[in-house]
């Protein structure tokens, strides 16, 4: 009975593990436009950012001197960022069947316009925008945000 019970949290566990792993590598959004250099890092490698890249939830997106890009995101929203940007996708959770789900992106440094999406038309209060000093909740359709010096 103890082998039964031993297979069994073995199975659970490795089912748990491959479900976070598949939902971590899910596809939520897609770079558009790229001037310059632009990074993306993908679990500690750099990947030059190119037009037509697909984006995951937690990608960190790098963009060097007099250079810019811009994102597409599931729901439709729409951001870019200037020159010497860093930002992070933390979490995106997107249901397109029944069109809710939540957002949160932080901006470390540089600039970025963000032009809500679905998730901010329907809901504000679930998409959020960090920067190292505040949080800025959407409840406006577009908008740009500064972080420190550019």
């Amino acid at each position: 009975m103890n082998a039964w019970k031993s297979r069994l949290s073995w199975t659970v566990a490795a089912i748990f593990l491959s479900a976070t792993t598949a939902f971590a590598d899910e596809v939520i959004g897609t770079v558009k436009s790229v001037k310059g250099e632009v990074s993306i890092v993908r679990s500690n490698a750099y990947i030059m950012g190119i037009s037509g890249m697909q984006l995951m939830e937690i990608d960190k997106i790098i963009t060097g001197p007099d250079s810019a890009v811009g994102v597409t995101l599931q729901d439709g929203t729409l951001m870019s960022f200037g020159s010497k940007s860093v930002s992070q996708l933390n979490r995106f959770r997107y249901d397109p069947a029944r069109q809710n789900g939540n957002m949160l992106v932080t901006l470390s440094k540089g600039s970025m316009r963000f032009v809500t999406g679905l998730l901010g038309k329907r809901n504000p209060s679930a998409v959020s925008i960090r920067t190292p000093t505040s949080t800025i909740a959407v409840y406006g359709t577009d908008f740009i945000v500064s972080v420190g010096k550019e």
